[in-house]
């Protein structure tokens, strides 16, 4: 029998990294966020898609047709759940907008792009390089590599809302930051009863606004 290569990458691995891939195309809900010049309106936009995928989910679980459609085209890329339940991709703009409402701008932004871009480091780096399990179910390296990402997301989260926000309170500061990508590593880790899409991004968020309170 041939030994796989090195550069060997299972099935399960590369359908994660298709995934995680279109995964980090919410990181535009974050962005636009931070560039809209009128918070109100960008809240009721993310607000207005969040209303657009769910009805689109739901008429999709309860129209086979439609269903099979969109099973076919993004099947490679679902989770088994999903084939039957809401899509992480809905998931994530219920999440969104919890998140613009309950945070001030730098918190929520932060918080986003722990779910988005940590939440994709730890999973894609956990799965090719991990050895050391955290958690029983994660591994250390996955649970680094979320932090890093977290932090290099954050630090262009408070340089952008410097450059377009200057008088604005965005609440967010480095140390804030760091604090929040620990907890959001923490909670990605962690066996938590709620879907990440929510536990990550309100308990990181809850975290910073009390670190920048204390």
């Amino acid at each position: 029998m041939n030994e796989p290569s090195r550069d060997y990458e299972p099935p399960d691995y590369q359908s994660e990294v298709r995934r995680k891939a279109f995964h980090l195309i919410g990181l535009v809900i974050p962005l636009g966020y931070i560039v809209f010049p009128h918070p109100g309106q960008a809240k009721a936009v993310i607000l207005g898609a969040m209303i657009f995928g769910v009805v689109i989910d739901a008429f999709r679980l309860s129209e086979p047709s439609l269903r099979h459609f969109l099973n076919s085209l993004i099947g490679a890329i679902m989770r088994p759940h999903e084939k039957t339940d809401l899509l992480g991709s809905t998931c994530l703009l219920i999440a969104s907008t919890m998140t613009v409402l309950i945070f001030p701008k730098g918190i929520a932004a932060s918080a986003l792009c722990l779910l988005i871009g940590g939440d994709t480091a730890a999973a894609l780096v956990g799965k090719r390089f991990g050895r050391v399990k955290v958690f029983g179910r994660k591994t250390l390296e996955g649970t680094l590599a979320f932090i890093g990402a977290g932090l290099a997301l954050d630090a262009g989260v408070i340089v952008l809302l410097s450059k377009l926000a200057p008088s604005e309170p965005s609440g967010l500061t480095p140390a804030v930051a760091a604090i929040g990508a620990i907890v959001g590593a923490v909670v990605e880790a962690v066996p938590f009863p709620v879907d990440d899409n929510f536990a990550i991004p309100i308990i990181s968020g809850v975290a910073m606004v009390l670190a920048g309170i204390s």
